[in-house]
């Protein structure tokens, strides 16, 4: 279907910029202390920068609607394209409910301090449905939020950096930023939470998920993939480092530390529950931005009827309402799975980033077999951006983008302190086996009929 073109440069930038930009992630990124500076600039100068050049040659030269699923499908077929999108799809499914516990750990430090897991667990289920229900409005409208997300990250961001320096100038330093606490020590903490950083500088593809709704794309994409992106380090660092002036890294807490931040520089309760707030509206823009991409990849499988027919189900602006009402019941199902195995929020939090992770990781480890073999077969296409200096620095690019993807996949299995390493590795691999078995069998299904239909025909 011909979609409007609704998105220009400054909503893509705003889109992409919300949607990776992670307010979540900053209190687990200053765990790792002062060496979360060089950590930020290693991971940029490879990790980054071999994803966007991947994702601004794919976006540029096969601007069409769906991003990865259509890349793939090109590349290795219906079927790769239907496992890689149902991979895609069930990441959002985890990552939303992920999300959803930090919201609400917020909401729970301002006004709900004695709320149980489970109560977090209820809480967390309604944000989904919120998010489900605003997937189904025209773009057209449901643009401003990523917008009005990108202006309160960047104002919760400022609060941190003036804050902090604030807290130095008047507390002294919380944290000694020592020569040797810049360079990270190789132990079990740091392979647990480098991951945490390549997952926070992933998914700049997403935009490209609604190619058919931007104006000029092939010019547009890879500006906003490297804006975007160097923007997204940048504020991270900053904020991340704003926390380490004011908390040693002891104090941190990975779902309250940005709160319990603003609470030590402040202290004024009507200050904090504004930030708080303005934090909750970040966080809204930053999931409205992986459902609608997820959402949107899902109903193209869906009407190529390489994912099951609801799943190609719209409304009349052309939203994806199939896909975004089986999101809510996914989220909901894994919020109440693992939260019968979590025994606080933090640890809620850390399980479910864990799974979705994993899940999350997939496709991007075949988007890096998918770049090589577009580069091989489709020779003559016009290409607007091109990976630099050669066929080589091309497989270079792909070689450490996939070890980076690989590497964090297997040291999310790595159970957080506290844990009880059994049943959190149970609880993992037995959520990643079933979901990636009901995907292989739901893709069978839908594979099977559409066959069937054709034969019919």
């Amino acid at each position: 279907m011909e979609t409007k073109k609704k998105l220009g440069f400054f909503s893509i930038l705003a889109l992409a910029f919300s949607s990776v930009f992670s307010l979540e992630l900053i209190s687990s990124q200053a765990k790792l202390g002062p060496s979360l500076i060089f950590n930020f600039i290693f991971i940029g100068c490879t990790y980054f920068l071999s994803h966007g050049l991947i994702c601004a040659e794919l976006g540029s030269t096969y601007p069409d609607q769906g991003g990865i699923y259509v890349w793939v499908k090109r590349a290795y077929g219906d079927k790769w394209a239907a496992r890689t999108t149902w991979w895609y799809w069930l990441n959002v499914a985890g990552f939303i409910p992920a999300t959803a516990v930090v919201m609400v750990s917020i909401l729970k430090e301002m006004f709900l301090p004695d709320l149980s897991v489970w109560g977090i667990v209820l809480d967390c289920i309604v944000c989904v449905w919120f998010v489900v229900i605003f997937n189904c409005i025209d773009l057209q409208k449901a643009k401003w939020l990523p917008i009005i997300s990108s202006i309160s990250k960047v104002l919760v961001t400022l609060v941190l950096i003036i804050g902090g320096l604030y807290f130095t100038f008047t507390h002294g330093l919380q944290h000694a930023f020592a020569e040797g606490s810049w360079l990270p020590e190789l132990n079990i903490s740091f392979v647990a939470l480098i991951p945490v950083y390549v997952y926070s500088v992933t998914g700049f593809d997403l935009i490209s998920c609604s190619a058919g709704e931007l104006k000029n794309p092939s010019k547009n994409v890879p500006k906003t993939v490297f804006l975007s992106g160097f923007f997204t380090i940048i504020f991270y660092i900053l904020a991340a480092s704003a926390i380490l002036l004011v908390l040693p890294t002891g104090a941190i807490s990975e779902t309250s530390g940005l709160f319990d931040t603003v609470v030590a520089m402040f202290g004024s309760k009507w200050l904090v529950n504004f930030i708080g707030m303005v934090t909750f509206v970040g966080f809204l823009g930053y999931v409205f931005g992986w459902a609608l991409g997820g959402n949107k990849v899902a109903l193209e499988a869906g009407e190529s009827g390489e994912l099951p027919k609801f799943f190609a189900k719209t409304n009349r602006v052309y939203a994806p309402v199939g896909s975004a009402v089986l999101l809510g019941i996914v989220s909901t199902g894994l919020l109440i799975f693992y939260g019968i195995t979590a025994s606080t929020s933090e640890n809620l939090f850390w399980t479910l980033l864990a799974f979705t992770s994993i899940i999350f990781f997939l496709p991007y480890i075949v988007l890096s077999f998918t770049f090589l073999k577009l580069r091989k077969i489709d020779l003559d296409i016009k290409r607007p951006f091109k990976v630099p200096f050669g066929k080589k620095t091309a497989y270079l690019v792909a070689i450490v983008h996939c070890i980076f993807l690989i590497f964090s996949s297997i040291s999310f299995l790595i159970p957080p302190e506290g844990d009880d390493p059994q049943i959190y590795v149970i609880s993992l691999v037995t959520g990643l086996i079933l979901s990636i078995g009901c995907g292989e069998g739901l893709i069978h299904i839908a594979m099977k009929q559409q066959k069937a239909s054709v034969i019919d025909a």
